[in-house]
C-alpha cells in the first residue's frame, strides 16, 4: 500500500487549489488505486485525500459504493449542521482510533475532474467521512482534534 503515514509533514501541510486540470487524472487514477486495495463491500464510508498518496492539491474521492467514488476537486463547505460524536479511524494513522465530533449534515459545492461544479449534501457516516477528508487537505489529521482511545 503506498498510502503515506503521519509524521510525514505532507499530511499536515494545507493544500492547494487545483487550477490546472491536466494533473488531476494522475491523482485520482493513484487514489483510486490506493482505496481499492483497502475497499471491502461492508466498508459504506471510505475516502482517500491526495495528501495520503503524496500530492499537495484539494482532491479526494469519497466511496459510494463499493469500488465505485466521486471524485471532488476544491471542495467548498456551504453549510454544515449537527456537531456530533464519533469513533473514526484515518489509514494515515495505522489501528489507531479516535473520539472526534463530526457534522452529521453537509452541503457541499466542488468540481469534478472535467472542471464541471456540483453541488452535494451528504448526512451521517458520509458526512463525518466527507469531513475527515477535508481535513486532510487542510492539514488537519484525527490525531490533531480527536481523543485517542485506541
Amino acid at each position: 500500500m503506498d498510502i503515506i503515514q503521519d509524521p510525514d509533514e505532507r499530511l499536515h501541510t494545507k493544500s492547494i487549489k487545483v487550477t490546472d486540470f491536466q494533473d488531476v487524472k494522475e491523482i485520482v487514477d493513484k487514489l483510486i488505486s490506493v482505496t481499492k486495495e483497502v475497499d471491502r463491500p461492508w466498508k459504506f464510508w471510505l475516502g482517500m485525500a491526495a495528501p495520503q498518496v503524496g500530492y499537495n492539491k484539494r482532491i479526494f474521492i469519497l466511496r459510494k459504493s463499493y469500488r465505485n467514488y466521486t471524485v471532488m476537486v476544491n471542495p467548498e463547505v456551504i453549510e454544515e449542521k449537527w456537531l456530533l460524536p464519533l469513533l473514526c479511524k484515518c489509514y494515515s494513522l495505522k489501528g489507531q482510533l479516535y473520539l472526534t465530533r463530526y457534522h452529521f449534515w453537509f452541503k457541499l459545492k466542488y468540481q469534478d475532474m472535467e472542471d464541471n461544479y456540483h453541488t452535494k449534501i451528504l448526512r451521517g457516516g458520509r458526512a463525518a467521512c466527507l469531513q475527515q477528508e477535508l481535513d486532510h487537505i487542510n492539514g488537519i489529521m484525527l490525531s490533531d482534534k480527536g481523543k485517542r482511545v485506541l
